[in-house]
């Protein structure tokens, strides 16, 4: 393989099939619709309370199919996360083979030596400041080794910097629990470093990779 356009025509059928069983899981959280309850006044009225036993009632069916398929899907995250991971290797796999990027963003420029392997990885559209391509980097290879706590600076930098964000409404900083690694309630965060890309489905992988890659030959 000599250009990105190689890569993607050679391993498109199964970034494609990763991509369907990732979003296969969405239907835990989708079917059947939740049943919502609307009322006025004050909830703690006798009325209110009896109108909302009788919906429950009419609704009982639903809601424990509803609350069943909620705990599936929260049993089946790391599943699914692993899955985000697949895709995330892909991506790694082909900046790394079809980068020729050398030019390092100030940001970084103390952490990552020119010519070294995350050198390549200093490209596309920027997310917070930060190069997607980093910020694949550094969630692959937190998929890759979610059982080590103890990531080289340059990963911890990125995830550093997606998480902790400045609200110029309040003047004060907040942590995003998402990209949080101290976040003990997350193992993996593969999905949510999809989700920041705004990769949904195998098209918009693509048009990233390409972007990024289709000027290096």
């Amino acid at each position: 393989m000599e250009h990105i356009q190689d890569y993607l025509s050679k391993t498109k059928s199964a970034v494609q099939k990763v991509f369907e069983a990732y979003n296969s899981y969405l239907e835990l959280i989708e079917v059947p619709k939740r049943p919502g309850f609307f009322f006025w006044g004050d909830p703690d009225s006798e009325e209110n309370k009896r109108v909302y036993a009788k919906w429950r009632i009419e609704n009982k069916e639903v809601l424990e199919e509803r609350h069943r398929r909620d705990e599936e899907f929260v049993f089946e995250l790391f599943a699914k996360s692993t899955l985000a991971g697949t895709i995330l290797q892909f991506a790694f796999n082909g900046i790394n083979i079809f980068s020729k990027n050398n030019n390092i963003p100030a940001s970084f420029n103390n952490i990552i030596k020119p010519n070294s392997k995350p050198s390549k990885f200093c490209i596309g559209r920027l997310i917070d400041d930060i190069p997607i391509g980093l910020i694949i980097y550094a969630g692959r290879n937190q998929a890759m080794h979610f059982d080590d706590k103890n990531l080289n600076e340059l990963n911890k930098t990125v995830f550093n910097k997606l998480a902790n964000w400045y609200s110029p409404t309040f003047k004060k900083w907040y942590v995003n629990d998402y990209y949080d690694l101290d976040n003990d309630n997350i193992i993996h965060y593969a999905g949510n470093i999809l989700y920041k890309l705004e990769w949904s489905e195998y098209v918009d992988y693509e048009q990233d990779m390409l972007s990024m890659l289709q000027n290096n030959i």
